[in-house]
């Protein structure tokens, strides 16, 4: 039983607003329905003028997460929003002051750890008191067992990363329960009335694609991370997109492990697994591309057996959170130049546990993207797509500084067979082939209208083109059957919007009827774009200060800790202009007679 009063609240409202809410997975409850109650513990905010904001937080017995169960009650008067363990489960909640039930229920157990758990509510009122009601319930058997925990207050408002398990909140103020004076008796919630805490992870089916809405987070180690200094894994992606609204966050932390040995900063592993998972949470991601396996393999102190195990444990955590994962397997290691010791000999060991992470795909029914399996020949072969000049060579140090870190080239040729594994798209140049003397055009992953044929006395055929996504590739037009003798043929390429020619397109290979007209200029505009937002979002997650303003010494500069928010504006507007950026625009092509 419970009492409770608000200010400026009567009776009439206080009876609205407690009542039956949700479930008990146990039946033997059934029977005991007429005198369970909810035992609620009353936290508020209280000022003087204007509307009553509080965020509160709540380090968790242990205990509770070794229950088969742990109900988590809520009621309050304001707009809410509730996060456990950094998941959020509500956002910004009104009280409905129709329904009969103002108590929410919530089953947490699949979103709790062994070790560290956490609650952390935010309410804010129209009115000067802004009150929440909080119990927290470990089932196990029969036995049904309260869990307290000491809430804290913040004495301002917070800075981002408020709601995670780690966050330092030594400055904050410890607050007590106040008794309100009206008894209302709250029933136990029956089963029925439970909610779902997140909303179950949605299945995808190989090869994948991207969904309207989509937040993808891309979490690994030292491939994702550094993609961020050439952003052509994104921009591939981003470029097959059309005008669906997807959003990428690079979480890649080079050196990395399943186990998050290099995000502990100076914490311990564990504290930097914790972190992982929450910064992975607090992103709300619909998807998350997990890339993990090649560091353990390199340590050789982790058994892929280990290994498997860790990948099993993190693909748990973030399916409760209702996160669809997809697989992805370490890549090859390619020949390094002397006197470099090769990094390929370490490839028979990686590739067992690229086996270890498939195997741990099939046994959850994930997507599995396998970028190891003839990785590195592959990553050759496209590289000589990427050249306008065929006839030149590639050496393994063009595309990887040392057989292990990328270059430009070697990201654009890696990107591709990413994008290739993981969507089953092709990884061939966009091509048309003019064949004059017919007056007919073939296309190959691109599109052609609005053909002329001989539109002026120097113009053999003139049309707009636009192809089917955006890539590095360089598009290639072909003209057979030539009819002009040996007059030597031009391809200009002119931008189909600002009709202007774009100089350094123009050029002429060995082979007079194959003309190369580069890569997109849109690709390079999407890239530049992607490049400037991910500089952004990775200083907003990951501050070079980080220790100043959210760890152990944030009380020397942790006031600063609220600009970090403001990077979102910024980000925000970039990811507009990816959006409009990341559809193929038409271009117009013309094969002139050269003067």
């Amino acid at each position: 039983m419970i009492r409770l009063v608000f200010q400026r609240f009567n009776t009439v409202h206080l009876l609205i607003l407690l009542a039956m809410a949700a479930i008990s997975a146990n039946p033997s409850w059934a029977q005991d329905q007429k005198t369970a109650t909810a035992d609620l513990m009353w936290y508020r905010t209280q000022v003087n003028e204007g509307t009553a904001t509080g965020w509160f937080r709540c380090s968790l017995d242990p205990a509770i997460a070794t229950g088969e169960r742990a109900d988590l009650l809520l009621s309050t008067n304001a707009h809410c929003s509730l996060y456990v363990n950094g998941q959020r489960i509500l956002k910004n909640h009104a009280p409905e002051e129709s329904s009969d039930s103002k108590v929410l229920a919530f089953n947490i157990r699949s979103l709790l750890r062994q070790g560290r758990n956490s609650v952390a509510v935010e309410i804010n009122s129209t009115d000067k008191t802004a009150a929440f009601g909080i119990s927290l319930v470990r089932l196990a058997g029969q036995e049904r067992t309260a869990i307290a925990g000491a809430w804290k207050a913040a004495p301002a408002p917070p800075p981002v990363g408020w709601q995670q398990t780690d966050f330092n909140d030594r400055d904050w103020t410890e607050v007590k329960a106040f008794v309100p004076e009206s008894p209302v008796v709250v029933p136990y919630p029956q089963e029925a009335q439970f909610l779902a805490a997140v909303v179950p992870a949605k299945a995808r089916v190989a090869p994948f694609q991207f969904e309207e809405g989509d937040r993808i987070v891309l979490v690994g180690a030292t491939f994702f991370e550094r993609a961020q200094l050439f952003e052509h894994l994104e921009a591939t992606l981003a470029g097959t997109l059309g005008s669906k609204h997807v959003t990428f966050r690079n979480l890649g932390w080079s050196a990395d492990t399943a186990s998050a040995d290099s995000r502990g900063i100076f914490d311990k592993p564990e504290v930097g697994y914790l972190r992982m998972v929450e910064h992975i949470r607090a992103e709300e991601p619909t998807v998350a591309l997990i890339c993990y396996g090649q560091n353990e393999a390199l340590a050789g102190n982790t058994t892929p057996e280990q290994f498997a195990a860790q990948l099993g444990k993190l693909i748990d955590e973030l399916d409760a959170s209702g996160i669809t994962c997809v697989v992805v397997s370490p890549h090859e290691l390619l020949t390094a130049k002397p006197p470099l010791p090769s990094p390929s000999r370490f490839n028979s060991r990686i590739r067992i546990y690229s086996e270890a992470a498939q195997s741990v795909a099939q046994s959850r029914g994930l997507i599995f993207v396998d970028v190891f399996a003839n990785f590195a020949d592959r990553v050759r072969q496209i590289s000589q797509r990427l050249s306008t000049d065929y006839s030149s060579g590639v050496s393994d140090a063009d595309l990887a500084e040392n057989g292990m870190h990328f270059t430009d080239r070697g990201y654009a040729a890696a990107s591709l067979v990413f994008r290739e594994a993981l969507l089953g798209m092709s990884t061939e140049s966009p091509q048309l082939t003019v064949n004059l003397a017919e007056k007919s055009l073939d296309t190959r992953h691109v599109t052609a209208r609005s053909i002329q044929w001989n539109p002026d006395s120097k113009t053999l055929v003139r049309f707009e083109v636009r192809e089917d996504s955006l890539a590095p590739l360089p598009l290639i037009v072909r003209a057979d059957k030539l009819t002009k003798g040996s007059e030597t043929l031009t391809l200009s390429v002119v931008d189909g919007d600002q009709k202007r020619q774009l100089e350094g397109q123009k050029t002429q290979v060995p082979d007079s009827s194959r003309f190369v007209a580069g890569t997109n200029p849109q690709y390079e505009a999407l890239r530049q774009l992607l490049l400037r937002k991910n500089e952004l979002y990775f200083h907003r997650w990951r501050p070079q200060n980080i220790t100043y303003l959210f760890g152990f010494r944030k009380h020397e500069q942790g006031n600063n800790a609220a600009d970090i928010a403001r990077f979102d504006p910024f980000i925000q507007d970039l990811e507009q202009q990816i959006h409009a950026a990341q559809e193929p625009q038409w271009r117009t092509i013309a094969i002139t007679i050269a003067q």
